[in-house]
């Protein structure tokens, strides 16, 4: 068991997960004054948050992952996790954060047992497009476009074992594209034994999607080249915590896997906050913890549903999201005492547009 300061519990906060929402809410809470542990069962990606979180005493454990949680009396009281090296370590705190994403290990514990709804294959592409991503690039083929949706948005073009998404990557200032096919559960055996395969057979019975991959590459190399497989969920969990701990990013909130790259950063950026307000008025006592977070909770789901349960046609146009350099700096340069009170100020900085 790793060894213990004054008192029961090692750390005010063990955050799990290295990305955006992970960071986000480890820099803003340790920035406060709280101990904070952040394990990451790779490597931490976002250079500029993880200087800020570190800028701010947070302690980051990389190659470590979270296996299980430890409960009392109901109440999350640490975590068991798995370094690179060495036996499995029990860590104890007075509130976990999962941050670890859609396949969080621990997300059961808040959630329950949920099952997936089809499988999700996709991979980015490069080639079809000098100038940027065309949202009207189906209208060049004889085929038509067999499918499709407002030009503000992912395309969409159905095929008999599912649907396809064309969506760029970013802000569609990039030539480099995704191309994904949502599928259903019985079709999951041949994606996980040949993803790529799989991918390539389901676009030969969309026209739109065969004609477009024609005349395109698959990128091989760098953080675009996997073709990664995932479960179709597109949720916002009816419980976002329980005594103990709380979800974030997209172990709490998944938009469609078809959104955006900009649109997922904004949403677990604006969580990563709301949960480090929450978390921050419990652990200082100025807040009791079903106050804080059903709050948390409620204002998290509200963000989520404005953006994802309305008609295209209704939802906001996305803003460009501020560079996460941009964010590191601004949770650098807060001093201890420099936190936002409230949901008006709260996003301040890292605005949900």
């Amino acid at each position: 068991m790793d060894s213990q300061r004054s008192g029961r519990h090692v750390y005010d906060a063990v955050v799990v997960g290295g990305g955006v929402a992970g960071l986000t809410a480890a820099g803003l809470v340790a920035g406060r004054g709280h101990r904070v542990l952040l394990l990451e069962r790779g490597t931490a990606c976002e250079a500029a948050l993880l200087g800020a979180a570190r800028a701010h005493d947070v302690e980051v454990r990389e190659r470590c992952v979270a296996v299980n949680v430890v409960t009392e009396d109901e109440r999350v009281t640490g975590l068991r996790y798995r370094p690179a090296a060495g036996p499995a370590r029990t860590v104890r705190a007075r509130y976990v954060l999962d941050a670890s994403g859609g396949g969080s290990l621990l997300r059961r514990h808040v959630v329950g047992a949920q099952a997936f709804s089809g499988l999700a294959v996709y991979a980015c592409f490069e080639g079809a497009f000098e100038d940027g991503f065309d949202y009207g690039f189906e209208d060049r083929f004889e085929s038509g476009s067999g499918g499709g949706r407002a030009l503000d948005g992912p395309r969409r073009f159905p095929f008999p074992g599912g649907w396809f998404w064309v969506a760029p990557v970013g802000d569609g200032d990039e030539a480099v594209f995704c191309v994904g096919a949502v599928v259903r559960r019985e079709l999951a055996d041949p994606v996980h034994r040949d993803p790529e395969g799989a991918l390539f057979g389901f676009a030969e019975e969309c026209p739109p999607v065969r004609e477009l991959l024609a005349r395109a590459g698959r990128v091989r190399g760098g953080p675009h080249g996997r073709v990664r497989v995932r479960p179709q969920w597109s949720y916002a969990g009816e419980r976002l915590w329980r005594p103990g701990m709380a979800l974030v990013g997209d172990a709490a909130c998944s938009p469609p896997v078809e959104s955006p790259l900009s649109e997922r950063v904004r949403l677990a950026r604006h969580g990563a906050e709301l949960a480090a307000h929450a978390l921050d008025a419990f652990l200082s006592g100025t807040s009791t913890e079903e106050a804080a977070f059903a709050g948390f909770a409620r204002e998290y789901r509200e963000a989520y549903e404005a953006r994802h349960t309305e008609k295209p046609a209704e939802r906001p146009t996305a803003e460009p999201p501020e560079g996460l350099a941009s964010v590191g700096d601004k949770i650098l340069r807060r001093r201890p005492g420099e936190f936002h009170e409230g949901r008006e100020r709260l996003g301040e900085d890292l605005r949900l547009r």
